[in-house]
Parts: structure tokens; C-alpha cells; sequence
């Protein structure tokens, strides 16, 4: 049990007898360490102290008191003084050059708390707290050097909340835990049962990894997904910035150079500028802007180049540059030709300026076999030229096994192990190299993949995988699985590969198997097995996903709220756009748009042209869930036509080059080889599942939407999940297809061509 020091207890002691203390205290409220630890027992020997608060990650150690605290209107979050500005305590826990302090972390608490709760505190610094203040300090590895660098003690009573770390992003961890408690507390008071937890990881690397070069991901969604993680804890963004479709030899393939490759860095130099995709690419201040963001909420940044391999993008410009054997890949860059590494030399002198990080991966994998000695050379030289240059190390993902060979690759290099096939940490831990877990098929996520994870198995995660097992199905074995107290093991992650490009899933489709997998990583790479007081995955699943479901800060979740199935009704029969459903979520005519009578047995509807439109509150949906609607084009209509709008995508009458119904997602097109007929009412629904979106004219299936990917050979004819465009019915931006729109519906759930029959019979006034 780990108790506040005499001082602090003596006032909580105080409270209890005699219910009265002063409105201020002191700021230095310490803690001293004690060994053991007792999670049912209360820091007043109450027998009925309050349990282990449920947040993600677990919290290591709890000693529960008897009492609640309330925020309110006058709760302020005050920031130690003595601490505001603390940089110097981070710097050397940080990959980052210039972390943030403990000042920034507040102002990120304070946006969290307005979200979860709607009240608006202030931050002020000062070293002196009320009762009703959450007091935010440093220090505490004075009195307990056990915490480790990102450890803290939280503390909540009727003289306040008091979090005390080592460093400023410690402190930042206790207000995910506070931020936790409050969504999960009773909305009615936000109140917070009384206790003390020492929380610390164990595993000093946490991250996930981004493979963002073969899909485009607007910065914006970057974004959430830093707000996603640090919400876990997690201390690390590793970005995978170029890469391209899978390769086969150039014999197979000689059209390789017009393969998709992505470089997501716009230089404004040239040189450079050429290499960077036109479908996203950041710029400077793009990577300024967001080191900036996630800074401030605990993450470093790990950015990476991938050479000598995944180099499409830098092959197609520069063939000389690639192997030319018949039998190698045109990805690879040729290591026996010297201005190749010259190239890459001034590739990273370019860029890397526009990183904060102390340390960058240099990729390094997935290289010809035949030049082994020459890749690691090749690695060696990078080790080298960083460190000599930019006062940088460098990290690569496991390849010596793959590539053979006498050089030892430097022990100094930080290996991201990932296959056994191309590397075996147990083996890279006796030659001395630092080893962070990312194995695969365990923790690799590959959207719409046979062979790796589309969505994880949360619970043989929860229940089997720890950053130090390697081989989930075989744990014992110390060939293939490292210690947990291995100092060379760094911790562990998880990583999304977008292997199959873009148009294999949707941005918002994408999020949800990244939201599903980070809490479930996160619970582990926190407190690995070291927690034995872990609840059972079946009691653990539902507050997760609820915990998951309430993230502030996150739009790409797209699950509306609603009292039961029915999300949207507008039957227009009131003359607008009033949602019968219950939900309340109103639509609103544009000046043009008019409500009239429709004839033939339809009563009323809405008459679109091409600049009207009727928005609703809602933005899109994410599955399961099916829209319908009556439609009655006039004539014709122009190619692109509207009839479903949001800012994930369209709902078009006609694609650019036929009168199909097609559905755009991410600048991507699915044609459905549906036609609506002109100056003909016709009822058209699609519906999602988790695999597929079927798509019905009239109340029969008539499509399952599907798309061939020419940018790899292997894929073909794959079904696409389609995130829901429910924003406004026509488009804002001028491209309305026009006609008539009745009995338009969205529901939160799939369903089939029975169910939908009725549906259209019961939401229409007639039949076609």
C-alpha cells in the first residue's frame, strides 16, 4: 500500500472528524513510496474503500478511500509554479528535441474536461490549490525513483486532486486517468470516488505504427489518432511516409514503374518536390503544426523513410537507380551504385530538419537477399552519417536473418522486431541490440488482408500477448519470447498497414479497427502481466468500448445517437424536413429546395436542382446501417450528380463516364451498375455490414459493392465497406442531382430485402 507522506494525511484525517479544512493548501504534497500493495484495503483502513477505478491502461496500484470529490464551476486546473515550465526534467525522457511542459499538458486537460463534462475551467499557475482544484506538480521521483520517468501518484480527496510525476508527460498520464474516471462516472455530478493510485509503465516504449504512404490520411485525421493514443498512453507516433503496391520481379510485372508508390513530404525545393504524391503530401509546416499537436499530447514522433527497398517512388524517377537483374524487384534501389547512397544522403538532409525527434527509423527491410553484407553496410553507413551529422540514432525494422552475412549491424541501431522469418529478438538481444516488440501476424493490422489481421482478436490480445511474447501460441519457449524484465526490450506497439492501398477500406472504416486495437495494446504494454489483479476480458470488453465510444476531441467515430434503430426519418409529409424518428435531428431545406405535392399516391416530397439541397445534423455513418429512399430524377442527369453528400464522401446518380449509381469515398469511385430510370419513381437503399454494402433498387438486392484494384496484381473484385454520406441530401457545393427525394431513412443497423420491402411500404405512400 503506498501512502501520502504525514502532512497529507493528517489534513485527509482531519476532514473526516472533524469536516473542516482551510481553502488553500500548500503545493507540496508528496508522496513516499512503500513496497507491497493491496488494492482492496483503504488508505484509512476502511473495509469499505472504494475499488480499483476501471480506466485503460489498468492502474497498477490503489488504495481507495470512502469519500467522493466533485468537479464544478469553480474547479481550476493549477499548475505548480515551480514546475510550468519544467522542459529540462523532460529533455532526457524525451525523443523529442523540444517536448512539452507541464503548462501545455494542462491546456490540453482543460479542452478534455469542457468535452467530457461542459464546464469551462481555467488554467492558472500558482503553488498553492483549494479543495475544489486539480493541482498539477513534479518531483516526485524524490521521494519515489521506482515511478521511472513516466510514473505518477494521484490523489483525490476533499482537500482536492493532486498529480505528482517524474516529468511533465507523467503528469499528463494521471489526466488521462482523471479524464477517464469523469466519462465513466455519473453524468448527473462527475463525481470521483476518493483514493490514491501509483500508476507507472513498465515498458518505456508504447507506440503505434502508421503506415500512411498507401493511403492518403488527411493531417486532420493524423491528428485523431494522436488524440486516440495518448488517450491510452501511449508515448510514440512512428510514420511510415513512403511505400508502395507490392512488388513481384520485373519480369512479371514490367509495368511496375506506373505501380501506385506514395512520398507524403512536399519539399519546396525542386529537387524534391517531384518525389512528393499528388493525392496527399504534407508540407513543412504541416509536420510543424502537428509535432506541435502531439507533443502536447505526450507522443514523440518517429519518422521514417523506407531505403533500400519500398523506394517506388524514388525508382520511377530514376530507373538507373533500381536493380536492373530480371529477377529484382523495381522497388529497390541498387547499394552497388554509389549515387544511390549519395541520393539518400540528401534526401534525409532535406528533411530531416523538419523533425524534432532524436531518433528516425530508416526502414531497411524487406531488401535483396543476395546483398546481405552489402545492406548492412549500407545500415551502417546510415548509423554513421546520423550521428555524425545530425546528432541522431537511428532505428530499422528486423532483416538480419534475411539478409545473411558476416557485417554486424551496429548494436546502437534500435531494432523494431516484426517477422521471425527476417529476424529473432531473442538472438538480436545476446548480441546487445535494444528490441521493440511489433511482431506480426500478433499486432500487425492490414485492413481487408487473408493473411494478416483486418480487426484484432481483442481477447486472445488481452489474455495471451505481452510486449515480451513474441510467439503468442508458444510462450514458454525462450528461443522465440524474451524476459519481461529484459532491459534491452524496450516495450512494444501495434502497426496499420494499408498493404492493399486506399481503396481497400475508407478513412472512417480505418479508424475503427485502429480505436478497437489501441485500448486492448495499450492495457498491455502499460502493466504487462506484472498486473494479477486484471479483471476477466468478458467484464473488461463492454467499459472499454464505452470508454472507446466517449473519446474527446474524436469526429471519425460516425455512430450517431438514437432511441432506437431508426436514426432519421423525413417522410416531408409536414411540409419539411421534420425527423419523425425521435431523434430530433431536424433537416434544414436550402433557399431552393421546396416541399410539394408529389402525386401519384408519393403525398409530398422534396424537390431538388442542382443548387438545392437539405442538410442535416448528422455528418456520415459508419456500419452497420442502411439508408433508403424514394427517387424520382427529372430527366437525365449530368454526370457526377449528388444525391448523397458528406466530407467522407458521395452518393452519386451518375458517375463521369456512366448513368450508375456510384458511391465516392477518399477520391475513391465504386460503380454499383445501377441506373435509375428518368421521370421514374424508384426506390434505391444501400446497407453495411462489417464486410460488405450491398445496395438494392426497387427492394431487391442488385449489387454488393465492389472494386479492382489495377494498382497490384493480386487483387481483385474485393467488397468495400462504405461509410454512410448522410450530411445533406443533394450537395452545398452546386452538384444536386435534380428531381424528387420521399420517405428518406437511416437506420443503425443492416438489414435484408424483406425487411426493406416493408420498410418502403410502411415510409411511402404507394408503390411505384
Amino acid at each position: 500500500m503506498i501512502l501520502p507522506n504525514i502532512t497529507f494525511m493528517a489534513a485527509f484525517a482531519a476532514v473526516g472528524t472533524l469536516g473542516t479544512m482551510s481553502s488553500t493548501v500548500s503545493s507540496r504534497a508528496e508522496f513516499s513510496p512503500n513496497t507491497g500493495h493491496n488494492p482492496s484495503k483503504s488508505i484509512l483502513g476502511n473495509t469499505n474503500a472504494h475499488q480499483t477505478p476501471f480506466v485503460i491502461p489498468s492502474l497498477q496500484e490503489w488504495d481507495g478511500g470512502n469519500g467522493v470529490w466533485v468537479i464544478n464551476k469553480v474547479t481550476r486546473i493549477v499548475v505548480d509554479s515551480e514546475y510550468a515550465n519544467g522542459i529540462a526534467l523532460d529533455f532526457k525522457h524525451s525523443f523529442m528535441a523540444n517536448p512539452s511542459h507541464l503548462q501545455e499538458f494542462a491546456t490540453s486537460f482543460q479542452s478534455d474536461i469542457k468535452q467530457v463534462t461542459g464546464i469551462e475551467i481555467d488554467v492558472v499557475v500558482s503553488n498553492k490549490y483549494s479543495k475544489d482544484d486539480i493541482f498539477m506538480t513534479l518531483g516526485a521521483e524524490i521521494k519515489d525513483p521506482k515511478l521511472n520517468n513516466e510514473g505518477y501518484h494521484l490523489s483525490i480527496s476533499q482537500m482536492g486532486v493532486v498529480i505528482q510525476a517524474v516529468t511533465s508527460r507523467g503528469a499528463f498520464w494521471g489526466t488521462r486517468t482523471l479524464l477517464q474516471m469523469l466519462i465513466l462516472a455519473d453524468k448527473s455530478g462527475f463525481a470521483l470516488p476518493q483514493g490514491h493510485t501509483r500508476d507507472y509503465p513498465n515498458y518505456n516504449e508504447r507506440k503505434f505504427v502508421q503506415d500512411i504512404a498507401r493511403k492518403p490520411i488527411p493531417m486532420s485525421d493524423l491528428k485523431e489518432y494522436a488524440i486516440l493514443t495518448s488517450f491510452y498512453k501511449y508515448n510514440m507516433h512512428h510514420l511510415h511516409f513512403n511505400d508502395n503496391a507490392g512488388m513481384r520481379t520485373k519480369g512479371l510485372m514490367p509495368d511496375w514503374r506506373a505501380k501506385y508508390s506514395g512520398f507524403r513530404l512536399k519539399s519546396d525545393n525542386p529537387a524534391f518536390s517531384v518525389y512528393a504524391s499528388s493525392d496527399t503530401a504534407y508540407t513543412k509546416q504541416d509536420m510543424r503544426d502537428y509535432q506541435n499537436f502531439i507533443k502536447a499530447r505526450g507522443l514523440d514522433l518517429i519518422p521514417e523513410i523506407d531505403t533500400p527497398a519500398h523506394s517506388l517512388c524514388f525508382t520511377r524517377f530514376h530507373p538507373e537507380w533500381s536493380i536492373q537483374e530480371d529477377t529484382a524487384r523495381g522497388d529497390w534501389l541498387d547499394l552497388e551504385n554509389k549515387d544511390v547512397w549519395s541520393f539518400v544522403e540528401t534526401l534525409w538532409a532535406e528533411f530531416i530538419g523538419w523533425f524534432d525527434s532524436r531518433e528516425i527509423s530508416i526502414g531497411a527491410d524487406e531488401y535483396d537477399e543476395s546483398k546481405g553484407d552489402l545492406a548492412r553496410k549500407f545500415v551502417n553507413h546510415c548509423h554513421r552519417y546520423f550521428a555524425t551529422h545530425f546528432n541522431r540514432t537511428i532505428r530499422m525494422w528486423g532483416s538480419d536473418v534475411k539478409l545473411p552475412g558476416t557485417v554486424e549491424i551496429n548494436k546502437s541501431i534500435h531494432t523494431d522486431h516484426w517477422d521471425f522469418t527476417y529476424s529473432n529478438p531473442v538472438d538480436l538481444v545476446k548480441r546487445g541490440h535494444r528490441v521493440c516488440n511489433l511482431n506480426a501476424p500478433d499486432v500487425y493490422l492490414v485492413p481487408r488482408s487473408h493473411t494478416y489481421s483486418d480487426y484484432f482478436d481483442q481477447q486472445k490480445l488481452y489474455e495471451l500477448w505481452e510486449p515480451w511474447v513474441f510467439d503468442i501460441l508458444n510462450r514458454t519457449n525462450t528461443s522465440r519470447n524474451l524476459s519481461p524484465t529484459e532491459p534491452l526490450l524496450t516495450g512494444g506497439g501495434f502497426a496499420n498497414w494499408n498493404d492493399f492501398l486506399g481503396e481497400s477500406v475508407t478513412r472512417v472504416e480505418l479508424y475503427d479497427r485502429v480505436s478497437q486495437a489501441a485500448g486492448v495494446v495499450s492495457e498491455k504494454m502499460w502493466t504487462g502481466s506484472k498486473n494479477t489483479d486484471r479483471m476477466a476480458y468478458d467484464d473488461w470488453a463492454p467499459l472499454a468500448k464505452k470508454l472507446r465510444e466517449s473519446i474527446p476531441g474524436i469526429t471519425l467515430t460516425h455512430r450517431p445517437k438514437s432511441k432506437s434503430s431508426f436514426v432519421i426519418i423525413y417522410d416531408f409529409e409536414d411540409g419539411a424536413a421534420e425527423d419523425t424518428s425521435g431523434n430530433g435531428y431536424d433537416g434544414k431545406l436550402s433557399s431552393s429546395a421546396r416541399i410539394v405535392d408529389a402525386g401519384e399516391g408519393h403525398g409530398k416530397a422534396a424537390q431538388l436542382s442542382v443548387n438545392s439541397y437539405i442538410t442535416t445534423p448528422l455528418k456520415s455513418i459508419r456500419y452497420p446501417y442502411t439508408i433508403g429512399m424514394w427517387v424520382k430524377p427529372s430527366g437525365m442527369q449530368p454526370h457526377n450528380a449528388v444525391l448523397l453528400e458528406s466530407g467522407d464522401g458521395k452518393l452519386l446518380i451518375s458517375n463521369s463516364t456512366a448513368h450508375t449509381v456510384t458511391f465516392e469515398q477518399d477520391s475513391n469511385h465504386y460503380a454499383t451498375q445501377i441506373i435509375l430510370p428518368p421521370d421514374t419513381w424508384s426506390h434505391i437503399a444501400f446497407s453495411a455490414d462489417e464486410d460488405r454494402t450491398s445496395v438494392f433498387f426497387n427492394m431487391r438486392r442488385r449489387a454488393i459493392v465492389k472494386y479492382f484494384n489495377p494498382r497490384w496484381d493480386q487483387m481483385c473484385n474485393e467488397t468495400i465497406v462504405v461509410t454512410g454520406p448522410i450530411s445533406s441530401i443533394g450537395s452545398r457545393s452546386g452538384s444536386s442531382f435534380s428531381g424528387l427525394v420521399n420517405s428518406f431513412f437511416v437506420l443503425n443497423r443492416a438489414i435484408n430485402a424483406s425487411e426493406l420491402a416493408f420498410l418502403a411500404k410502411r415510409y411511402a405512400n404507394a408503390l411505384p
